[in-house]
């Protein structure tokens, strides 16, 4: 008979090590985002500008010149942005403009350690454009209206009022210094 005794120090020690990796791997995984939070309000934001616009176009044949009327809870100023929006006969233009003062604060973990990285915020512009609807569909009515819509983010970091989009040739494009998203 051998007597061979269990200390159990090697569960102990497994679960030692594996809190010790967690302190690496979690803030690594919590941290991962595409946007960050700042930039992901005003895509958000301007996003649900551009489909109430599409909207109020259908109920009442024109575009709005006032956030408030879209009824869709966007406040004008936010910690971040500023909104607002412009119409024209043909097209009604909003705006996410980033405020000067305002930065995302990204941490770059480094295990359990980070440091946070101040970087500036973009800036956004959404269009809705009135097009014939026989554009989008051959069998409409060939006076019937229909409307379409872009987004666009501003290359350049910071406060900058973008570029309004276009729509030439039937070509729907985000103007230079902007990428369509």
């Amino acid at each position: 008979m051998s007597n061979s005794q269990d200390s159990g120090c090697g569960c102990f020690l497994s679960l030692i090590v594996l809190g010790v990796l967690g302190l690496f791997v979690v803030p690594s995984y919590l941290s991962t985002r595409s946007h960050g939070h700042g930039t992901s309000e005003a895509i958000s934001s301007v996003g649900a500008m551009n489909r109430a616009q599409q909207a109020y176009f259908i109920e009442q044949d024109k575009f709005s010149d006032a956030i408030p009327a879209l009824g869709i809870g966007v406040k004008p100023k936010t910690k971040n942005y500023t909104y607002s929006t412009r119409v024209t006969d043909k097209a009604a233009f909003n705006y996410g403009i980033a405020r000067s003062d305002k930065y995302i604060y990204k941490r770059k973990y480094f295990g359990p350690f980070y440091k946070k990285i101040k970087r500036p915020l973009k800036s956004y512009v959404g269009g809705v454009f009135i097009i014939p609807a026989t554009e989008v569909a051959p069998n409409a009515a060939a006076d019937e209206l229909t409307t379409i819509s872009i987004l666009c983010e501003a290359i350049a970091i910071g406060a900058t009022k973008p570029a309004a989009p276009t729509y030439i040739d039937d070509k729907l494009t985000c103007s230079e210094g902007t990428i369509e998203l």
